[in-house]
């Protein structure tokens, strides 16, 4: 780009992620469209009912083409050079080790799995609650930690085990943060149930986006608290 790109900071997050994302349109939908093809199993397995093959194509496949989308949007949101390239190399690259992360978001889900029948029997105890909401916690603290955790493979190339470490401390000191950034995962969710199945073929790749400078964003107070 031939002006000088504007500096990210807290009050013109959303101004910046959106006007990035309006630049760069075709290559984040193209990303977006990527992970969707590699989620299709997924979701194919999970209308069939078939929810522990579902569960494994999440980490097989969905984990690291997450890994892998994150990537290329860290280089369009930084100004570098980027294309559709990026993303098979960097699922290569990532791939281990987001496998290994998607254990934040397969433990609840199985927990949450396994309690969910509990629901059809004639009398729920008040344990079963308590069950299900310790697993809708799991899955929200899960989604927490890999905000930051798969920003940092691929911008730092963190082992998972760091990159998990990391990501407590950085959720828990940018707490208004990562509830901001959960929730409006959640919003999304919900506006796919409500609008269709369609809209996960470019939300991911929009909320990529702002995962991606919220990731900077926090990085860069990390690096002016010091």
């Amino acid at each position: 780009m031939s002006h000088e790109p504007e500096p990210l900071t807290a009050s013109n997050y959303v101004k910046v992620t959106a006007l990035q994302t309006w630049s760069n349109l075709p290559l984040v939908v193209a990303g977006g469209l990527l992970l969707a093809l590699l989620g299709a199993p997924a979701t194919v397995l999970g209308f069939l009912g078939l929810i522990p093959l579902m569960l494994v194509a999440l980490a097989l496949l969905v984990s690291p083409a997450w890994a892998s989308l994150l990537d290329l949007l860290i280089a369009v949101a930084e100004e570098r050079p980027a294309s559709l390239r990026r993303m098979p190399g960097a699922f290569v690259r990532l791939w281990s080790r987001s496998v290994r992360l998607s254990l934040l978001y397969i433990v609840p889900l199985v927990a949450t799995w396994l309690t969910l029948p509990l629901f059809t029997r004639e009398q729920v105890s008040m344990l079963i609650w308590i069950g299900l909401a310790a697993d809708l916690l799991g899955l929200a603290v899960g989604w927490s930690i890999g905000l930051y955790a798969y920003p940092l493979i691929a911008a730092h190339d963190l082992s998972a085990l760091d990159a998990v470490r990391n990501g407590v401390i950085l959720a828990s000191r940018h707490a208004v943060n990562t509830v901001g950034m959960v929730s409006m995962a959640v919003l999304g969710m919900v506006a796919v149930g409500f609008i269709g199945i369609a809209l996960l073929f470019f939300l991911p790749a929009l909320y990529g986006m702002f995962v991606v400078n919220n990731f900077r964003l926090v990085m860069q107070a990390e690096l002016d608290a010091k």
